[in-house]
């Protein structure tokens, strides 16, 4: 049975060691997601209104914790997240989260680390944040399966970094859901297809 609980940076980081990676990946691992919160990002709302600037940088200073998957001694997977205030509102109990650096043994730890977090922010969030980074243990359809959704993207080296969020009340998609989506889809490409034969 997987049991989740808090630990620090340091046992997050020998997770990391234990999987083979040196001192400088793991450095590089855990820098990626840091460094993108320092940068400047332009957003616009539905009324035009643009903000921009290092909107995420409060994430480097909020209250950090970890989080690791034991099964029975054995460290088998880790998450961060980051609280801060929401907009300009700092009275609120109500924060912004940034989560991410999730690397496990598999996907059931994945969900486990998820599951927990979901847990430990239920009713105390506005939005959870994330990012999907092309070099993610995880990619991004398994990130949508936990109920994220895409509102930006961005071209950056290896690939395409992907801006997530989950709102309170989310409903992550169910196998067979997705399932069911994905043959719909199929469906319509057929469907095209005749009527553009025809």
């Amino acid at each position: 049975m997987i049991e989740v609980r808090e630990i620090d940076l340091l046992i997050a980081k020998s997770y990391l060691k234990e999987k083979g990676f040196d001192d400088n990946k793991i450095t590089n691992e855990l820098q990626r997601l840091e460094l993108e919160l320092n940068h400047s990002i332009q957003l616009k709302n539905k009324e035009g209104q643009v903000v921009k600037g290092p909107i995420f940088y409060k994430f480097k200073i909020g209250a950090i914790r970890w989080l690791g998957a034991f099964n029975g001694n054995r460290l088998v997977g880790i998450h961060y997240h980051s609280s801060n205030y929401h907009a300009n509102d700092f009275q609120s109990e109500l924060k912004d989260i940034m989560d991410g650096n999730l690397y496990a043994d598999d996907e059931e730890v994945a969900i486990a680390l998820d599951n927990k977090f979901k847990e430990i922010i239920e009713d105390k969030f506005e939005v959870n944040y994330s990012y999907s980074f092309p070099q993610d243990q995880f990619d991004l359809e398994f990130r949508k399966k936990l109920g994220y959704t895409v509102w930006a993207s961005a071209n950056i080296r290896g690939g395409t970094l992907y801006y997530l969020k989950r709102l309170p009340g989310f409903k992550p998609i169910s196998p067979e859901e997705e399932k069911a989506k994905k043959i719909a889809k199929l469906k319509k490409q057929l469907e095209e297809l005749n009527a553009w034969r025809t």
